[in-house]
């Protein structure tokens, strides 16, 4: 099993989830990635960097935008209903969900920290956390 996590920017939320779930279900026969929406050159965010250090994750892919390959082979979780509706306007037979409602059922955004500072970003890592931990495979 594939599952890519999709954001903005590929340089917050998305990298995050994508390093505390490799990190988390290392043992398991799953693949983590993480895309973007409009990613622009660079790495990921150093507040971000500075969280996947801090916790001893799995350092996640380089910014990569999302891809008509990747909406064929993988379950696309994204972080708002606007990726949700991004995603599907470009790739209308993905299967994209929220995260929120892969891990409880339910839909919920999970805001972009971005422009924020270290209380923002440590609130979506807490957030992120707490939906990939209820992760069944």
């Amino acid at each position: 099993m594939k599952i890519i996590f999709v954001c903005t920017g590929n340089t917050c939320r998305s990298p995050l989830a994508e390093s505390y779930a490799r990190t988390k279900f290392s043992t398991e026969n799953v693949v983590f990635e993480s895309r973007g929406l409009m990613v622009q050159p660079g790495g990921i965010n150093h507040i971000s960097q500075n969280i996947v250090e801090r916790e001893n994750l799995v350092m996640p892919s380089d910014p990569a935008p999302l891809t008509e390959d990747d909406a064929k082979e993988a379950l696309l979780l994204v972080m708002t209903d606007a990726h949700r509706r991004a995603v599907m306007g470009r790739f209308p037979t993905a299967d994209v969900r929220m995260i929120s409602e892969f891990a409880e059922g339910y839909e919920a955004d999970i805001l972009d920290p971005y422009g924020g500072g270290m209380e923002d970003y440590e609130r979506t890592f807490i957030e992120l956390k707490g939906f990939i931990d209820k992760f069944k495979f």
